[in-house]
């Protein structure tokens, strides 16, 4: 395990934007050959928003002083978390650590959506009218510093370890990119991809703008955690692929204005009598 550690602390941060950069341009290209949905907006117009957003969001976490990993080492040489002081041993802390960092991620996002002024700012995620890999990123900055705190914090409460925060970080990396892509996995293969992890059908659900289906499948990268806690849905193949994506009142332009997104958190949103946004096939614009 001790080399393990030392071979993360030098390759994760490149590992995990390998990962995560990979999984944009392979799942990019899959996205036009298998698509889950064939109607989509032009991606130059929302790609430039989207990973827009995602410089700005990279600044913010670079802008903050502590790191998840630093915090798990603080608690193991200071031996603090529940995992330290029952002095769990390092090969079984790491699957515990990711299992509990999978935890906190679907906790993390389920108080975004049950708190009104987080879902204030997480609603922003859901403005994007069609899912794909840019999706991805499409995040208010200030929903950052939000989890931010709260997550170290419960690093520090666990005693997780710096492994399994590094091989997570890396595993997420790729789960989120996978979920949000726009594609349509063989059936047979999805079923059992699902029984364990979030899948693109299983993550579209979220996405809908159905309340009712917006309020489930919170996992970012297990499903157990919906399935545990009565929040997992399912839906037919074909509903997937012509159901409506984004928030009900926020079906029209606004949704590709930088400043009106980057505002939206004190924004009251309403439904308004403006075209709808406009699609395109899949690789217009």
């Amino acid at each position: 395990m001790e080399a393990l550690e030392q071979f993360l602390r030098t390759e994760a941060e490149p590992l995990q934007y390998a990962a995560f950069f990979g999984s944009l341009v392979i799942l990019g290209f899959l996205e036009l050959a298998i698509s889950r949905s064939r109607a989509a907006p032009c991606r130059g117009r929302r790609w430039s928003i989207n990973f827009g957003l995602t410089a700005l969001n990279i600044l913010i976490l670079g802008a903050i002083p502590v790191s998840g990993v630093f915090v798990a080492d603080y608690a193991r040489d200071h031996g603090y978390g529940l995992l330290n002081v029952l002095s769990v041993s390092a090969l079984l802390a790491l699957p515990i650590g990711i299992l509990v960092r999978s935890l906190l991620s679907w906790a993390i996002h389920l108080a975004m959506h049950k708190i009104p002024l987080f879902w204030r700012v997480h609603r922003l995620h859901h403005t994007d009218p069609v899912l794909d890999i840019s999706t991805t990123v499409r995040f208010h900055p200030l929903e950052f510093l939000i989890a931010t705190p709260v997550l170290l914090l419960a690093i520090l409460a666990v005693g997780i370890s710096p492994t399994a925060l590094m091989a997570y970080e890396i595993f997420d990396a790729v789960m989120a990119v996978f979920s949000h892509a726009n594609i349509r996995v063989p059936s047979s293969i999805e079923r059992i991809l699902r029984l364990v992890l979030v899948t693109p059908d299983v993550h579209r659900i979220h996405h809908s703008s159905r309340q009712a289906e917006t309020d489930s499948n919170y996992g970012a990268t297990l499903t157990i955690w919906d399935r545990l806690f009565g929040t997992y849905r399912e839906k037919a193949p074909r509903a997937l692929a012509t159901m409506t994506l984004g928030l009900e009142e926020c079906q029209d332009d606004r949704v590709n204005s930088i400043w009106w997104l980057l505002t939206l958190p004190v924004r009251t949103t309403r439904l308004i009598n403006r075209q709808s946004f406009e699609t395109q096939p899949d690789g217009a614009g």
